[in-house]
């Protein structure tokens, strides 16, 4: 999957989220893209589907139906999901120590290159930077590609 681009929970918030149009409309502009063959698969994690479901259901200043947050979560589960093992987590850690991040955050950057990912579009990390050979995008930055 080499050149795929890794979907933060972040982002796939903010497709719900409308106290920030711009942001949303960022979001939108990215996962609503239906990638043409040969074109980077969009990538997410278990971790960030159950953190998504979490989120928009019970943490959002105005949650979801939680029919309509399962609805997103099975269109979700349809992108290439990496699975969530120890062997992950435990590579997680090591990077966490690293790099000096936070163990979730880690884990999305873990995961994102286990899966061949060369972007990861995230607002939890800087705009720029490269962990592990993976590029972190904020897909509302000014300089963000979609």
């Amino acid at each position: 999957m080499s050149g795929g681009v890794f979907l933060d929970t972040s982002v796939l918030i903010r497709l719900f989220d409308d106290d920030e149009p711009a942001r949303q409309a960022a979001a939108r502009a990215v996962v609503g893209v239906v990638p043409d063959e040969g074109a980077p698969a969009l990538v997410v994690s278990a971790q960030v589907l159950a953190e998504f479901a979490d989120v928009v259901t019970a943490r959002m200043a105005r949650p979801l139906p939680r029919v309509t947050a399962r609805r997103a979560l099975a269109d979700l589960a349809e992108l290439h999901v990496v699975p969530t093992d120890a062997d992950l987590v435990l590579a997680a850690a090591d990077t966490a120590e690293e790099h000096g991040l936070s163990v979730r955050d880690a884990l999305v950057v873990e995961a994102a290159a286990a899966s061949g990912c060369s972007r990861l579009l995230t607002e939890a990390l800087p705009h720029g930077t490269m962990v592990r050979g993976v590029t972190v995008e904020d897909p509302g930055h000014p300089d963000s590609s979609p």
